[in-house]
């Protein structure tokens, strides 16, 4: 068991338009920041090392750092994932990565069983996801990860969630409410996976680590 003096982690998300960086040293949340909408990834090293400047913490001093690791967005994951282990190389931190429909399953509430779902591509309305429920308050995945159109993603028993507003004409044909917790931070919940992660020793090594952009995903024909 990992102490809470221990934990000191940096948490990164740029898996989607929503980027947020958060900060736990000694099991206390320090920081929980979200970039302006009008800044991209690229922003995110510059806003960390300003904060922790400004708060008057070392990068030093972090032990993990627990990336979104996908999927989402293409350009996002590459700048995170280097950002990601760069910090890595330069602090000796141990990285852990967290699949982005996995956090997004977790900061769901409600009592159903649950399936994430995330945009693959607006063209084709195609999106990947994948289903959840809980054991002992924990998330436990009940499938595979996936890639599919919304007729086939709908499952009885199931709530959809999804980390934006889901304008999509295929979910209202079938009468599928999704729910958009994009108001919701993803620090919370991916603190959480992270904490469990570091507890099962599920670390990545940072040297051969890459994004999950799901190209290993193969849509259900």
């Amino acid at each position: 068991m990992i102490s809470r003096k221990d934990r000191n982690i940096l948490l990164l998300d740029t898996s989607s338009k929503k980027i947020e960086f958060s900060y736990i040293k000694d099991g206390l949340l320090l920081i929980n920041e979200r970039l302006p909408e009008s800044e991209n990834a690229d922003m995110l090293i510059y806003h960390v090392k300003k904060t922790f400047n400004d708060k008057g913490i070392e990068l030093k001093d972090i032990r993990y750092v627990s990336l979104s690791n996908g999927p989402g967005s293409f350009t996002g994951l590459r700048i995170g994932s280097a950002i990601a282990k760069g910090i890595c190389y330069c602090t000796g931190s141990k990285l852990i990565e967290i699949s982005s429909l996995d956090i997004l399953a977790n900061k769901y509430s409600g009592e159903n069983n649950v399936i994430s779902i995330i945009f693959s591509n607006t063209r084709t309305s195609e999106f990947y996801y994948c289903g959840y429920g809980r054991k002992d308050g924990k998330l436990i995945r009940l499938s595979d990860y996936k890639k599919d159109k919304p007729e086939d993603i709908f499952k009885d028993g199931f709530d959809i969630v999804a980390d934006e507003y889901i304008n999509n004409d295929h979910f209202r044909e079938f009468e599928i409410n999704v729910k958009d917790l994009s108001g919701i931070s993803n620090s919370e919940s991916q603190l959480d996976l992270t904490t469990e992660a570091i507890e099962n020793g599920m670390f990545s090594n940072f040297n051969t680590s890459e994004p999950f952009y799901m190209n290993e995903f193969i849509p259900n024909n």
